[in-house]
């Protein structure tokens, strides 16, 4: 399994606006650790996560969720990108949040990318790939894929209010 310590530029640009405007519903689940030491996930969409530079990513969480919480206390989170020929995990490390402007309701955080790694089959697996990575499927997708909140995030790597 290939490590890098950046994103590999097609994620960088799918990240960066290029999966939001296409409105894939694509999901990415997070992992944060809780205060027993164990991991916890949730799902983020498009919309809330956004790529900065190959090295720093934006997320947005709800504010009163154990996510938030958890990249407040332990700093820590993995991003896990699951598509038909492509499987990364992003490792990153948590910077100070602030509540969004677009949604209230919603904390932004920073994550600056410790390490990824890029599976790819083994050799003798043979040749491999997921059908179909996380999507969501709701009634009130537009809901889930914010524009303002998604503009927002590109500020999350600057020193804000």
């Amino acid at each position: 399994m290939p490590e890098l310590d950046r994103l590999p530029r097609d994620l960088e640009k799918l990240l960066s606006g290029e999966a939001f405007a296409a409105r894939h519903r694509l999901v990415l689940p997070i992992l944060t650790i809780d205060p027993e030491g164990f991991p916890r996930a949730a799902l983020l969409t498009v919309a809330e996560v956004r790529a900065l530079s190959r090295t720093l990513l934006a997320v947005a969480v709800h504010t009163a969720s154990r996510t938030a919480a958890n990249l407040i206390r332990r700093q820590k989170a993995a991003l896990y990108y699951l598509a038909r020929n492509s499987v990364i995990w992003i490792q990153a490390t948590a910077g100070r949040g602030r509540t969004c402007d677009a949604d209230p309701d919603r904390q932004m955080f920073p994550l600056e990318v410790f390490r990824v790694k890029v599976d790819q089959p083994g050799p003798g697996e043979g040749r491999v790939s997921l059908v179909a990575g996380p999507a969501l499927a709701a009634r009130q997708a537009r809901r889930h894929f914010s524009g303002e909140l998604f503009a927002e995030l590109e500020s999350c790597g600057t020193a804000g209010p």
